[in-house]
């Protein structure tokens, strides 16, 4: 039996060893906390104007020599005010059917008869445009072609000629919103020729867990628009990655991960994370993601399973994939698959000479919690280490691991957090045994 006075030294000892307990406990989330702090990026964004203000020249002319030198003082104005126009690089011509008109369009008439017409105007905020000697015509919300038509009408409603022309001179610029998986979210200028992937890109480009096959665009009218980009990033079909509008919100969801994750590379396809449909395969994802689409020269996939490379032949085998899993897609030998803690993961070309170092840094260098120095090299589904005077080959795959210093964080941050949930248990034990 222990003495009353024995008992209360034992009790004030378990106190200290409880109040040191707690104090490395403390120390320990604390010490996680300041490793934590890691980089603020700046968004930086541009807000190119349009700055036009229509003006043409308007005279009625007697003499040829008059008209011609009309025509030319028109020319010359309007060449100065397209030179004041922002610059906006197109994918190509604009689909007339496609390409929406909007407010800040701005909208060349040019018109050769007894009155020279040369006059930039800009679609109203209201969806209107003036037409030099008719008034105002609404053409928002037209196609191109639709208000080409009309303004045309109205041009020989006013003056009857017999050469006259009318182009698009410029797109107008408007702002938009994108959330969800995105690095930097938030509201961007597009002009009207750009597309979803833009927007995505402007934003810092999708987070390692977004789906782009579930993108949602929220319309202003209400409507929602549910994009599938798997046909843009297999095959560049436009489908894919449509045309913005004013006041559209994009959002970007999470990848399901209730059946799991799989993180894929490869050329040809968005390298990131897959969530796992139901008792899918190598061959079923390789499907859903278009793989077949790039290259049918391709017979062999690589699967990193922990520690282990699983090499599946594509013509006779299939595999079962399960979460954790590391798919990587070598559809072209002239390639180097970087994959693993990079910035921007996927397949780069090969350059003779250049060392695992040089493709991660093509890569955009290793994550926050990457390391230039913890990686692994596999070549024909097996593991190697470079000898010296070995070099990166075509074909191989290079997957950057957790640096040192992160993995002891790891370990002492979840360390401090089973201490602190030990000496929480306690303290209410203790309490209630009082």
């Amino acid at each position: 039996m222990l003495r009353p006075t024995e008992g209360k030294f034992i009790f004030a000892d378990m106190k200290r060893t409880a109040f040191i307990v707690v104090l490395v406990a403390v120390l320990g989330a604390v010490f996680g906390q300041v490793l934590d702090i890691g980089k603020f990026g700046q968004r930086q964004t541009q807000e190119p104007e349009l700055g036009v203000s229509g003006g043409g020249v308007s005279t009625a002319a007697a003499q040829i020599q008059q008209q011609v030198e009309e025509l030319k003082s028109a020319q010359q104005k309007a060449s100065e005010q397209l030179k004041q126009l922002q610059y906006v690089p197109v994918d190509g011509p604009v689909d007339g059917d496609e390409y929406v008109v909007g407010p800040n369009d701005v909208i060349r008439i040019q018109v050769w008869a007894a009155v020279t017409v040369d006059e930039l105007a800009k679609v109203s905020p209201d969806g209107f445009l003036v037409v030099p000697g008719y008034g105002a015509v609404r053409v928002a919300g037209l196609s191109w072609n639709e208000a080409k038509r009309k303004i045309t009408e109205k041009i020989k409603e006013a003056y009857n000629p017999k050469r006259f022309a009318v182009t698009l001179a410029a797109v107008r610029v408007f702002l938009v919103n994108i959330t969800g998986a995105v690095r930097m979210p938030g509201g961007y200028q597009l002009s009207a020729t750009q597309r979803l992937w833009d927007l995505i890109q402007l934003a810092g480009g999708a987070d390692g867990i977004a789906d782009l096959a579930s993108v949602k665009i929220f319309r202003k009218n209400g409507d929602t628009i549910t994009v599938d980009m798997t046909p843009y990033f297999a095959g560049g079909d436009l489908r894919g990655n449509p045309y913005l509008f004013g006041g559209d919100v994009v959002y970007l969801p999470p990848v399901n991960a209730d059946n799991g994750l799989v993180r894929v590379y490869g050329t040809g396809i968005r390298s990131g994370y897959y969530g796992l449909r139901e008792g899918e395969t190598v061959r079923a994802l390789a499907q859903r993601l278009r793989v077949f689409a790039q290259s049918s020269e391709f017979s062999q996939v690589e699967v990193l399973r922990g520690d282990t490379v699983i090499t599946v032949d594509m013509i006779h085998q299939d595999l079962p994939l399960v979460d954790g899993d590391m798919v990587i897609f070598p559809a072209h030998l002239d390639s180097v698959i970087v994959g693993g803690l990079v910035a921007q993961g996927g397949a780069y070309p090969y350059y003779p000479g250049f060392s695992p170092y040089a493709y991660i840094a093509l890569a955009g260098g290793p994550m926050e919690k990457g390391s230039e120095t913890r990686f692994s090299i596999y070549r024909h589904g097996k593991k190697i280490k470079l000898k010296k005077g070995d070099m990166v080959r075509p074909g191989d795959v290079i997957i950057v691991h957790h640096s040192t210093f992160d993995r002891f964080k790891d370990w002492f941050e979840t360390l401090a957090k089973i201490v602190t949930s030990s000496l929480t248990v306690y303290y209410l034990i203790e309490r209630l045994t009082r």
